[in-house]
């Protein structure tokens, strides 16, 4: 696959010519834009004027050349407002984003050096991805998993079974306390998490483990139900 190198010097010739160019042709601006031709492997510059009536984004200016004059033009831009960097290419010997970057008279575009050229200004950032997936630029939150009801229940069977003598993989008590009645260490499990929810006065988790519980087929006790809803109240 082509692969260009390009120098810095190579832009400051770039620059040179085509500023020769404007200065012959007076109010016209001209923009030199590389290109490259996978199909015959082969590279040019072509050059595009445009009246210079107003100060134009580089970006702009590819727009009207792949419109107006040349649609085989190739080259990628997506927001428009200097955050994706999708438009990212060498102008004028400087790596610049296009859609930022204003036009001069004389303007030269490159595709971004060090990276394989597809086609024209459009560079292969696949492995670019790929460092960006390895090193993860992100925050991560590892102990998410832990905060869901059933890891909760969880956790809840691994401390019993610790405080109760049996092993983790040998189960746990059959019966715990709670408010004074004998219940399943399952039941138990569920009614203590909904007792310190609705004494914290969050009613929507304490809604959720309701829900959960009527999933498992646990019941409340009448005089259990009635101070449940009145705290829910």
């Amino acid at each position: 696959m082509f692969r260009t190198v390009q120098r810095r010097f190579l832009s400051s010739t770039g620059v040179v010519l085509a500023k020769e160019v404007a200065k012959k042709e007076g109010v016209e601006g001209v923009l030199q834009v590389a290109r490259f031709d996978p199909a015959t492997n082969t590279q040019r510059i072509d050059s595009f004027k445009y009246a210079k009536t107003n100060e134009y984004m580089v970006l702009d200016l590819l727009v009207a050349v792949k419109a107006h004059q040349d649609p085989s033009l190739a080259f990628r831009a997506s927001c428009c407002e200097g955050v994706c960097g999708s438009c990212a290419m060498n102008i004028n010997g400087i790596n610049s984003l296009a859609c930022i970057t204003y036009a001069s008279q004389a303007t030269t575009v490159f595709p971004l050096p060090n990276f394989p050229v597809l086609k024209d200004l459009v560079v292969d950032i696949k492995n670019y991805f790929r460092q960006y997936e390895f090193i993860r630029p992100y925050t991560r939150n590892h102990n998410k998993h832990r905060f869901h009801i059933h890891n909760i229940y969880g956790d809840y069977k691994k401390a019993a079974a610790a405080l109760y003598g049996a092993k983790p993989k040998e189960g746990t008590a059959n019966t715990l306390r709670w408010r004074g009645m004998n219940v399943p260490t399952k039941q138990s499990a569920y009614f203590q998490l909904l007792d310190k929810l609705l004494l914290k006065g969050d009613k929507p988790s304490a809604m959720k483990v309701l829900e959960a519980m009527e999933k498992e087929g646990i019941k409340l006790s009448k005089t259990a139900s009635d101070s449940v809803v009145k705290a829910l109240a």
